[in-house]
């Protein structure tokens, strides 16, 4: 028969609880400030890796924006087409190196527009010329629509990534349907969207597209990048004061609608 214990041998039993609680909280503690570290040491090496990958990029893209002056000379034509085009490319993967740079920012919080003039016409144009290599192999129409002139107060880095995002969006998840880049001013507003035809989003899923790693596209196989590229696009948006919604249905492609403040004045040029 087993003999109950004694008060005292009770208490002393349950003494030792309380200091296993303040370990396990020191132990938490701890661990924070671990994985604190690691973020830091991961953004940190994504700045440097964009610093690294940005700079000879940058060297290239200005000696074969040399050579296009050189065959511009020349009028050499067809020369300069080609230049043009590994240009356009060299550009391309700059803007990636430093996506990585953009990752590491938004993560921390310090992410901050550098304001400056921005012409809406230059900046459609430029994004859309960015990627019609792309479509051209593809064989998708990539066509720009810029209902009127202005001028926005915004980071022109960003306002190109916004775009340059939502068209690489279209391409890849479009399924070789046309591609449309439209851009109007009203009420003080920029107003850009970007739509194609493919096989949309299913509405259940729309709200998780903006959220980092998410790929979600009805219908299609693509699986490349990291799904970031909506996430960062959303943060950039925000930080001008702006909103982007998508419209989307199965089956009937997707429309991506981005607004942003003009900044200065109504902003028209």
């Amino acid at each position: 028969m087993s003999t109950p214990p004694s008060p005292a041998a009770s208490a002393a039993q349950e003494r030792p609880s309380e200091p296993v609680a303040v370990n396990g909280e020191a132990g938490l503690r701890e661990r924070i400030v671990e994985l604190e570290a690691a973020v830091r040491a991961r953004d940190d090496f994504l700045a440097l890796a964009a610093h690294e990958l940005r700079s000879p990029l940058n060297t290239l893209a200005l000696r074969l924006a040399v050579l296009e002056r050189m065959a511009a000379n020349n009028a050499d034509q067809p020369l300069r087409d080609e230049i043009q085009r590994a240009r356009r490319s060299a550009d391309r993967y700059v803007r990636r190196a430093v996506v990585l740079l953009d990752v590491s920012r938004l993560n921390t919080g310090q992410l901050e527009p550098a304001r400056s003039p921005v012409d809406i016409r230059q900046l459609v144009e430029d994004a859309v010329d960015a990627y019609r290599d792309d479509a051209q192999f593809q064989g998708v129409t990539l066509r720009a629509e810029v209902d009127d002139d202005g001028v926005g107060w915004w980071d022109a880095h960003m306002a190109e990534e916004i775009l340059c995002n939502l068209i690489s969006n279209a391409l890849k998840y479009g399924q070789h349907t046309p591609v449309r880049v439209r851009a109007a001013v009203q009420d003080n507003t920029a107003r850009f969207e970007v739509a194609d035809q493919g096989p949309g989003i299913d509405a259940a899923h729309v709200d998780r597209i903006f959220e980092k790693f998410e790929r979600i596209v009805h219908g299609t196989h693509y699986r490349g990048g990291f799904g970031l590229g909506l996430w960062i696009v959303g943060r950039m948006v925000a930080a001008h004061g702006g909103s982007i919604q998508v419209e989307s249905q199965a089956g009937r492609g997707s429309v991506f609608r981005v607004t942003l403040p003009m900044g200065h004045d109504n902003g028209r040029s």
